[in-house]
């Protein structure tokens, strides 16, 4: 349907029709909207745009179509798996991402008689009754923070339309701000990843045991329902509150992060719940030396495995992020998602949420530098400084070094000041923020004086958290029972769960086995192919050994073990390929890092222990 076989009132209801069968909230909103005024127009190749007051078109005169292509395959190039379109326009830019093969939009606009106007101009039932293309109308445009978690994407390209964006500059400009933020905590797990991927490997193949035999945070669900907790972060805020933490243990749970620890400590106080997510040596120094027996241990099969080794009540673990620990989960059981947010903090407020505890009180999550502090005083972070220090180069100087460096700046403080924070803080603040705006979620108030701002983190006081009743007595009623679901299965239940993650490791060496060799054989083809083409020779019969050995590769289930440790595909095949001997040598560096990643994998689990640790404790 076109313009020209139908009239705008046509249009518009049939574009509406199409979206409300999706969305019809937002149906209702853009036909009660006050539409946008655009101009229609033709283009040289027939196709119907727009101007926006002012003059300014909205696509190419020539042929939007051909010009959204163009721009559509830059997110490509850039190895995006989401779009994010500010401003629809007349949809040639959406519908151009989706034939290009990007799994999903998401298009913002910052009124619906956007929507409207564009609808009485252009037949768009079918990109908006693709399931691919999702809307972002309105509203806080923050919101695209939400949509793109909720789109299963790790990676956005950001296109904007000037003229249609022209229209509220400020709102646009806050869902980029909102685009590129997304889009940083996506580089930051690639690099977390880049750093601790064989790390995460390495540790988990020295837990298997205590993957196997540990009891998973799924059943600590609800055990708390109702009871406030405290959670204790090692901000410079902690020192305020640690003075009183014996009465006000006795009105909360306690859940301890592993940097707080030895503060907590030094006041003669042990945590209810100890988080440790960190899978670092460097990480377990902070534990080192430290007895907290009273205390119930929630970590990750991938934590540094002297941590699962250490004297405790009792250890929850949470279900793994990534696939070789998923199987291991398949088959030991399943443990629950612990939520990650890049700090041990955000694991230990997700802990409290999971156990039903409400409300939450937080002391030194300060998300930045209040006083010039990084660290309460009592932290390794803390002490090791000071120890460091001599006369020339004191440890204040090591701490201000922290403060100006690198990526830090100053940001808007929950008492209306200015704070010194960084890039990593703000990730973490974003994460706690969309958490906190998420329905259901327990309300939490901070302790702390001077931290960074949180939408959604509240101010509270240590009076007010004093002012509560004693309920002690209900919450070790409650650590008893976690004591009784802690408790490793017995024996011969034990043998047989181990015995099933054995024969289960056993199949997953030989699919390992497997994909080593064909990724060689298609690393050999590749290479061999790249150099007839270079000659002029018929490189047929390579790709032909191409497409087998990736025929091979997608039926083997443990494809996804070994492509845990490839970097970004857009790193290694970087932009498109001029020729097929450039698109073999991509290939080339694929079938590398997975042939490398496969044998690793086989090498590292050739060390699996399983052995039963509660009798290697014992021992």
């Amino acid at each position: 349907m076109s313009r020209s076989e139908t009239g705008p009132d046509a249009l518009l209801a049939a574009n509406l029709s199409a979206l409300g069968r999706r969305f019809p909230d937002l149906a209702r909103l853009v036909e009660a909207a006050r539409e946008v005024e655009l101009e229609p127009l033709t283009a040289a190749s027939g196709e119907p745009i727009a101007r926006v007051p002012g003059g300014a078109l909205l696509h190419s005169s020539r042929d939007p179509r051909a010009e959204a292509s163009r721009v559509a395959l830059t997110a490509l190039d850039q190895g995006a798996d989401t779009t994010v379109i500010l401003g629809l326009g007349l949809g040639y830019l959406a519908e151009a991402c989706l034939e290009s093969g990007i799994p999903r939009v998401l298009a913002c606009e910052s009124e619906p008689g956007a929507l409207a106007a564009a609808f009485r101009l252009r037949d768009l039932s079918s990109l908006v009754s693709d399931d691919r293309l999702g809307f972002v109308v309105g509203g806080e445009p923050e919101s695209l923070i939400t949509a793109l978690e909720l789109s299963g994407g790790t990676r956005a390209a950001l296109f904007e339309l000037k003229a249609a964006t022209a229209a509220d500059p400020a709102w646009f400009e806050r869902a980029r701000r909102a685009a590129e933020r997304w889009n940083a905590k996506g580089a930051v797990n690639e690099n977390t990843l880049r750093r601790f991927g064989r790390l995460w490997v390495r540790n988990l193949a020295r837990n298997l045991g205590q993957a196997a035999e540990s009891a998973g945070v799924e059943k600590l669900e609800g055990l708390f329902a109702g009871m406030p907790a405290l959670v204790l972060a090692a901000g410079p805020s902690l020192d305020l509150v640690l003075p009183r933490i014996e009465e006000l243990s006795r009105r909360a749970l306690v859940v301890c992060v592993d940097t707080a620890l030895r503060s907590l400590l030094r006041f003669g106080a042990e945590p209810d719940f100890l988080v440790v997510v960190d899978p670092q040596y460097w990480n377990w120094r902070h534990l080192a030396g430290l007895s907290s027996t009273s205390s119930f241990l929630v970590s990750e099969t991938s934590v540094w495995p002297a941590v699962l080794r250490a004297s405790r009540r009792g250890a929850f673990l949470g279900g793994s992020l990534f696939p070789l620990g998923r199987r291991i989960d398949a088959l030991a059981g399943s443990k629950g998602q612990l939520g990650a947010g890049g700090s041990v903090a955000t694991s230990a407020w997700d802990l409290c949420r999971i156990m039903g505890c409400s409300p939450l009180w937080v002391a030194g999550l300060d998300l930045g530098y209040p006083g010039g502090q990084t660290h309460a005083k009592a932290s390794l972070f803390e002490q090791r400084a000071l120890a460091s220090g001599s006369r020339l180069a004191p440890a204040a100087s090591g701490q201000a070094a922290a403060l100006v460096g690198g990526t830090s700046f100053e940001a808007a403080s929950a008492e209306g000041g200015r704070l010194r924070t960084d890039e990593r803080m703000i990730l973490y603040a974003w994460w706690f923020e969309s958490r906190f705006a998420r329905p259901g979620s327990p309300p939490t108030l901070s302790l702390g004086r001077g931290g960074l701002a949180v939408p959604g983190l509240a101010p509270g006081s240590v009076e007010e958290l004093l002012a509560l009743p004693d309920r002690r007595g209900e919450i070790d009623e409650a650590l008893g029972r976690a004591e009784d679901m802690a408790r490793a299965l017995p024996g011969s239940a034990g043998e047989r769960r181990r015995a099933r993650v054995a024969e289960g490791l056993e199949s997953l060496r030989a699919q390992l086995g497997e994909i080593e060799r064909e990724a060689e054989a298609g690393l050999e083809a590749a290479r061999a192919g790249r150099c007839v083409f270079a000659s002029g020779g018929d490189c047929g019969p390579w790709l032909a050994a191409l497409d087998r050995a990736d025929a091979v590769l997608m039926g083997i289930e443990a494809r996804d073990v070994a492509g845990f440790l490839l970097p970004p595909l857009a790193e290694l095949v970087g932009r498109r390929a001029r020729d097929i001997g450039e698109s073999l040598e991509r290939s080339e560096a694929i079938y590398r890092e997975l042939a490398e990643s496969a044998r690793y994998h086989l090498e590292v689990l050739s060390t699996a222990d399983l052995s039963d640790p509660a009798a290697r404790n014992r021992g």
